[in-house]
């Protein structure tokens, strides 16, 4: 019930404090000249990508109980890494998660925590657990991946690991530095399934969104 009313109040604090009109397409793709040169439009910028990386960096920072740790990244639809950051203390693992996170926002087109809730048992997501590797894509099955969606338009993906809010890093930054968002998917429907495998332990999948620090709980 702790970590539910936390989430709450977290969730508040993205949806009131941030609340501000939506940046225009325009400003959070590149610009028409690079357009010319990479022939595609709709991606998101480096400049707003870094945005998004501070602005998760403000949320550990902020965070009641001390400082987290995360590792953030932040991908163009093609799925190269337009800006990340990995902060101090996060281990290899949550580092993996966090680019397999936004990987799968952008390959499922929604949050990650809910494709784990729509695959809960450990047989639906054992025939996923390659779909997308080709691509260099992952169907990976905790939260803290989100597309980024502007007017409509997918011109990304964030994802973040390494913490223990790392869904709700991703949504307070995309909605302090984009606007108002959708919201998240229900706490209780997040993680997809009780008794799922830490990552921290054997297997891959996991339940929530996030982790503790130094490899205990989800990454």
């Amino acid at each position: 019930m702790k970590r539910i009313s936390i989430l709450t109040a977290a969730l508040a604090m993205a949806t009131t404090a941030y609340a501000q009109t939506p940046m225009p397409l325009a400003r959070a793709v590149v610009s028409d000249e690079v357009a010319g040169r990479t022939l595609m439009k709709m991606q998101i910028n480096s400049t707003v990508a870094r945005q998004l990386v501070d602005a998760c960096l403000d949320f550990a920072k902020a965070q009641p109980n001390g400082p987290g740790t995360y590792a953030i990244f932040v991908l163009a639809p093609t799925g190269d890494i337009i800006s990340a950051q990995v902060m101090d203390g996060v281990l290899p693992i949550g580092a993996e998660t966090g680019l397999m996170k936004a990987q799968t926002a952008l390959y499922a087109r929604t949050p990650s925590s809910e494709v784990a809730s729509r695959f809960p048992t450990l047989e639906g997501r054992a025939i996923r657990m390659d779909l997308g590797r080709a691509q260099g894509l992952s169907y990976y099955f905790v939260g803290g991946g989100l597309p980024i969606v502007v007017e409509k338009q997918l011109i990304g993906a964030i994802g973040v690991g390494g913490g223990n809010m790392d869904e709700m890093c991703a949504y307070t930054a995309l909605t302090k530095v984009l606007g108002p968002q959708p919201p998240l998917p229900a706490p209780a429907a997040r993680g997809g399934g009780a008794g799922a495998p830490a990552e921290g332990g054997a297997g891959r999948g996991g339940a929530g969104g996030g982790g503790g620090r130094g490899g205990r709980g989800q990454q």
